[in-house]
């Protein structure tokens, strides 16, 4: 299948996009840096990288035919720009490419914090906004296409993004009293969890999901260093 996946470069989106090529599917990212995934590819026919800011919705390009779309993309910027690209740029990718006739499935890379609201006030917004414009967006995809439309709300996951937390000692054990699991998500648990619920998954629709070991509420305790 075709697949368009924002944010590949790096972290999860990154792991996702290798897992979709290993299952044979033709993958295209999107991403404001540089390709990462091709040179680390045997036979890199499958993938195509096109650098574009998912803000600016004229930098996107025009992909035709997409069946399965993940919106990956996302910032932790404790400002504006986390509405702008994880709420505004989501909303731009999706209505560009999910809404055609060859649409199997739509997937949203939300948050745990869409659900708690911990963590910084426009991250938290943002990625509730992403919950319920996945239900809106869920409505008109069955309705128009018969097609699934989800969120996977994550909670810790083993990314550079979060490596300021990891190696803080003290908040690092603090995180780990409150999550039953005792450890964070690794990527590659995350590309199996948006794979199987956009390939595998077929009637599970409209649902915010939340993934994240068990965590429970660390409003106090979730805070960025300074």
């Amino acid at each position: 299948m075709k697949v368009v996946i924002s944010g590949t470069s790096s972290g999860m989106g990154r792991e996702c996009a290798l897992k979709f090529l290993q299952m044979g599917h033709e993958v295209i990212g999107l991403d404001q840096h540089e390709d990462t995934i091709s040179s680390s590819l045997l036979n890199n026919e499958n993938y195509r990288h096109f650098i574009c800011d998912i803000s600016v919705k004229e930098s996107l390009p025009q992909i035709d035919d997409v069946e399965i779309l993940i919106n990956n993309a996302g910032v932790q910027t404790m400002s504006k720009r986390d509405i702008e690209v994880n709420l505004l740029g989501t909303m731009n990718v999706t209505s560009k490419y999910a809404f055609n006739p060859k649409i199997k499935s739509v997937l949203f890379n939300s948050s745990a914090s869409a659900l708690t609201g911990n963590e910084f006030p426009e991250y938290a917004a943002s990625k509730a906004g992403v919950n319920g414009y996945m239900k809106h967006c869920a409505i008109k995809l069955a309705n128009e296409y018969k097609a699934t439309c989800n969120a996977l709300c994550f909670g810790g996951v083993i990314t550079e993004l979060n490596k300021t937390i990891m190696q803080d000692k003290n908040l690092w054990n603090s995180i780990m009293q409150v999550t039953p699991l005792k450890r964070w998500a690794s990527t590659k648990e995350v590309a199996e969890w948006m794979y199987f619920m956009t390939v595998t998954n077929t009637f599970c629709t409209g649902q915010a999901i939340e993934i994240s070991g068990g965590e429970r509420n660390c409003a106090d305790l979730f805070v960025w260093p300074e």
